[in-house]
């Protein structure tokens, strides 16, 4: 009688777990670039959201006026919202002031030029959106107050 103790794996058996482990690398490699391109989109995100905080904290500080560094847009003589527009070497900021819907003076327009000599002292909603191309990146809103 003989007995077959040979031991060791046969090429059948290298080949099927090549297999399964090239199935299984190729599923781990997928998830790599979209781990990345979620990082950078969280990080184009929350770098617009500082931006726009900062540029409510800008318009917070300069009350009760408004900032000197951001261009007024023009507007219709009806439209009592008005935007203010800056350009950042990365993003463009649009900036929407109005008077509150509730406001008693909700007729005022937030810029005290010539126009608007008597503008009465109120919360004005401050609307911040942080553009990249044409497309909204982030969003702010706040409310400060106008003398």
């Amino acid at each position: 009688m003989k007995t077959n103790n040979e031991k060791g794996m046969t090429l059948v058996e290298i080949l099927a777990a090549l297999v399964i482990l090239g199935i299984v690398f190729i599923g781990f490699m997928t998830i790599f670039p979209q781990m990345n391109n979620m990082n950078n989109r969280t990080e184009t995100k929350l770098e617009t959201m500082n931006l726009a905080k900062k540029v409510l904290a800008d318009f917070r500080e300069a009350s009760p006026s408004l900032p000197t560094d951001y261009e007024l847009m023009p507007t219709n003589a009806n439209q009592v919202s008005e935007r203010y527009t800056r350009s950042n070497k990365d993003y463009f900021i649009e900036v929407i002031c109005s008077p509150r819907e509730d406001s008693e003076f909700n007729n005022q327009k937030c810029n005290n030029s010539e126009n608007n000599p008597d503008r009465k002292t109120d919360l004005y909603k401050i609307h911040i959106e942080v553009k990249k191309e044409e497309k909204i990146v982030s969003e702010s809103f706040g409310y400060i107050v106008l003398d």
